[in-house]
């Protein structure tokens, strides 16, 4: 089998309302999904979704895409996976979301040669894995009717987004508790927004009051590894790291300093289902938990990380509900959402349809 066709086409997607997190706003997002075509008419489905937090643009993934990997790609041999994907990080330095696309696109014809969904190829630990949904940085009570509504949809993780104001999380977060009651899960996730006193000062008054969170992600700046370390050591609750995860050198780095309890595997940040299985193992060999997460990601990213949740154990965790935040997906198919649950689809590869 051979790539007889690589195409990058870029979509931009419109959220159903304004997300605001500690650090930015976003009313839509870019994805770029690519598509590999081959001699046996199978082809490969991926998405790239670039971010300031990936260094990437919709240009700069298009443009690397036409000018370094287009021609790289066209005539290679696709289940070749770990071979094309070392060809890639030679050719092309930086550019994880990009990287990720075509690594899903890979993965997505590999399941279809095998006639098996991606999950179960790569292990099928298990068919379906809990999963948080996000609560975007808004009035209290805007916040406490978001966390109410989620909870009637049958959800039963909710992720708070804080890190801007240390009083309103506190009271954010207790009007929450108090709305859903206490066997819904609460994670907080402040995006870098903390320093090292605030985030104790309000998870240790949170504890205080009853409040009993579950995590909290990344509360301090990704740069300072130190803070996060101190975080990590002084905290009553898990800590996670995220933003200080961009790269598989940094899992490796977190593992081997006892940077965090637990880390945040995003496949745009970390370049694909090959390195996210990489930093899975160093992270399981460590007694380390990891999450499967997600950015601003049409389902046809998103449902990569569905199946890497799925494959492995030590995966315990899932932030995976982006695909719920759009007005106008253009993919079909994919993961379903039941009972708190995200649960990959059985259909060989990842299991989408894409209409562009």
């Amino acid at each position: 089998m051979h790539i007889t066709a690589a195409t990058a086409i870029p979509v931009e997607l419109h959220l159903k309302e304004p997300f605001a997190i500690a650090n930015e706003t976003v009313e839509t997002a870019v994805n770029v999904f690519l598509k590999l075509e081959t001699d046996q008419g199978i082809i490969g489905w991926g998405c790239a979704t670039p971010d300031t937090v990936t260094s990437e643009t919709q240009e700069s993934v298009t443009s690397v895409f036409h000018h370094a990997l287009k021609e790289l790609l066209v005539g290679k041999d696709p289940t070749c996976i770990h071979l094309l994907t070392d060809m890639i990080e030679e050719n092309v330095k930086g550019n994880p979301s990009l990287k990720a696309g075509i690594n899903m696109a890979l993965y997505d014809i590999l399941g279809k040669v095998a006639g098996m969904p991606v999950y179960r190829l790569l292990g099928g630990y298990k068919d379906k894995i809990e999963t948080s949904v996000t609560i975007g940085l808004n009035p209290v009570d805007v916040m406490v009717e978001k966390a109410k509504g989620f909870v009637s949809q049958g959800f039963t993780c909710l992720k708070v987004k804080c890190g801007m104001d240390p009083d309103q999380d506190i009271e954010a977060v207790l009007g929450i508790r108090s709305a859903v009651g206490p066997n819904v899960k609460i994670r907080m996730d402040a995006n870098e927004g903390y320093t090292l006193e605030k985030a104790l000062r309000v998870i240790q008054t949170l504890e205080n009051l009853g409040a009993d969170i579950e995590l909290l992600e990344q509360p301090t700046p990704a740069k300072y590894l130190y803070a996060l370390k101190e975080v990590t050591a002084q905290c009553p609750v898990p800590i996670m790291a995220d933003e200080t995860a961009l790269t598989l050198r940094d899992s490796l780095k977190l593992v081997k300093m006892e940077i965090a309890d637990m880390i945040n595997i995003k496949l745009m940040k970390i370049g694909g289902i090959t390195n996210a299985i990489k930093a899975n193992i160093f992270a399981e060999l460590a007694e380390i938990p990891v999450m499967a997460g997600c950015m601003n990601e049409s389902m046809g990213a998103m449902i990569a990380g569905v199946h890497f949740a799925c494959a492995f154990k030590n995966v315990k965790y899932a932030d995976l509900d982006s695909a719920l935040d759009f007005n106008d997906d253009v993919v079909k198919g994919g993961a379903l959402y039941k009972d708190g649950f995200v649960i990959p689809p059985e259909k060989p590869g990842l299991g989408i349809e894409v209409d562009v």
